[in-house]
């Protein structure tokens, strides 16, 4: 098991540390927050990973995957066949006006240039689409050291910025709606979500729902 990742291997996504319960309790809890948005729809998760979210949401929306891992992919292709393909959101083109929904769980803060990611993104949205996700949050003195601690273990961490920063490029990429709030984790598969004033002095995450 590797302590420090430096690239998208078989380590990166089977780490005991991170393995990952495609019913866990925060998938369940990142499909309600969802939900409580889009019941059903077109959906595609950049970053899939090998396959947890995208299982907990196939009964409710017709999914794709796209993930930089070969070794992730080559996983779960079994399960979603040519629904699910290797790519890297920041290279890839993304097809115009085609989804309801895009999901970059932990994802944006590996890119290097992530404004020019979401631009991507809304643009591959619908009218009204939505796009969730997290990232760490950068900001007071736990989310900051959670996300020093992070950046250590984690190398292929290049762009952890402070809540407001993120929600300037959101805003900047033509999202309209933007919400904003605090995930907790316990393990790699439970979370408590935070809202209210006092969120961003305590999350480990930020959480977030924009539309376009």
């Amino acid at each position: 098991m590797k302590l420090i990742k430096k690239d998208y291997d078989r380590h990166y996504h089977e780490n005991l540390a991170y393995r990952e319960k495609h019913n866990s309790q925060r998938n369940q809890k990142r499909l309600a927050a969802l939900r409580e948005l889009r019941q059903h729809g077109h959906l595609l998760e950049i970053g899939c990973g090998t396959g947890g979210f995208l299982r907990q949401v196939e009964q409710h929306f017709t999914v794709e995957g796209m993930d930089i891992s070969k070794y992730a992919v080559q996983v779960i292709k079994p399960h979603f066949g040519e629904r699910v393909r290797v790519g890297n959101v920041e290279l890839t083109p993304l097809p115009h006006a085609q989804y309801d929904v895009v999901v970059v769980f932990n994802i944006l803060e590996h890119l290097r240039q992530p404004h020019k990611a979401l631009d991507r993104i809304a643009d591959s949205l619908k009218p009204g689409g939505v796009m969730i996700g997290s990232v760490p949050n950068n900001q007071a003195l736990v989310g900051s050291l959670v996300t020093r601690l992070g950046n250590f273990f984690d190398r292929t961490h290049v762009s952890t910025f402070t809540p407001p920063v993120w929600e300037r490029i959101f805003r900047h990429a033509g999202f309209q709606q933007v919400n904003l709030f605090g995930e907790v984790t316990i393990g790699r598969n439970r979370c408590i979500y935070l809202r209210g004033p006092h969120w961003p002095h305590l999350s480990f995450n930020l959480m977030f729902t924009c539309t376009r």
